[in-house]
């Protein structure tokens, strides 16, 4: 299938690992010119190069998401070295520095609200008016399976993502006159750096949990709650970023759609 996305603008926040890396190298893959954007400079720089030694194109920014200067000169960076934006993939996410939410702090919530969901807003608001100038373009949130379904412990990450699914929403019918589609990808279980923190914090909340190692609580965790019975790839979450930021996805839009082994039916 031809994807018909070589020679497109990506902006992929936070892939600078993980499965922002997998996005990343992904679309170039498929002849997109990156704009590999992270808060830590030598990580974009890191992944721009594999791509530039793949023989695509891809440009290095740092960061922070959560900046609105920051996501203002991403932007204009990326207009200077290709005239244009396409698609973007909000990325940056995380937060699973938390508990119960009777014991969570303030701080904590603000940060992961933050962090999730304000990130893709800026960004969205950056970019959008470029989009729509142009009346073409893609917008891919990544949300979470916790965006589909509440999870003990993430009280704040499952706030921000539910709210990324309905900002998706919102966006996706401002955004539809002008040929913009916006859509959510909730990735089940991808054993990321994020995730090795969450199985941390499993491991410290559960006396259960204490004596298994972080990869041990990582596999009975996908293989009690996943139909399919395995973990995802952050490859394959890559590929359905891919198909979404294709011509072939032009009607799709406002959905929010789960890559997650069954966990989330409906």
């Amino acid at each position: 299938m031809d994807l018909k996305i070589k020679g497109k603008t990506v902006i992929i926040t936070g892939s600078g690992n993980g499965l922002g890396r997998a996005i990343a190298l992904g679309l170039a893959a498929e002849g997109a010119k990156v704009v590999v954007a992270d808060l830590k400079k030598q990580d974009a720089e890191k992944v721009s190069a594999e791509i530039k030694t793949a023989g695509n194109e891809s440009l290095a920014v740092c960061c922070d998401a959560t900046n609105p200067d920051d996501v203002e000169q991403m932007v204009q960076k990326t207009l200077e070295a290709y005239g244009d934006i396409d698609i973007l993939v909000n990325n940056v996410g995380g937060g699973f520095d938390t508990g119960f939410v009777v014991k969570t702090s303030i701080d904590i919530w603000d940060k992961t609200i933050e962090l999730n969901l304000k990130s893709a807003f800026l960004c969205c608001r950056a970019v959008a008016p470029v989009m729509m100038k142009n009346k073409k373009g893609r917008i891919i949130n990544i949300s979470s399976v916790s965006g589909r379904q509440g999870e003990p412990l993430l009280g704040p990450y499952c706030a921000a993502k539910f709210g990324i699914a309905g900002f998706t929403q919102v966006l996706a019918k401002e955004l539809a006159r002008f040929e913009i589609t916006v859509n959510a990808v909730c990735p089940g279980y991808v054993y990321t750096p994020g995730w090795e923190k969450l199985a941390q914090l499993l491991k410290d909340a559960y006396p259960s949990h204490a004596a298994k190692s972080l990869e041990e609580i990582f596999a009975e965790r996908v293989k009690s709650v996943t139909p399919l019975g395995r973990p995802q790839t952050a490859e394959e979450i890559a590929s359905l970023v891919a198909y979404l930021a294709s011509e072939e996805a032009r009607s799709i839009t406002g959905q929010s759609i789960s890559i997650d082994g069954g966990i989330f039916m409906n």
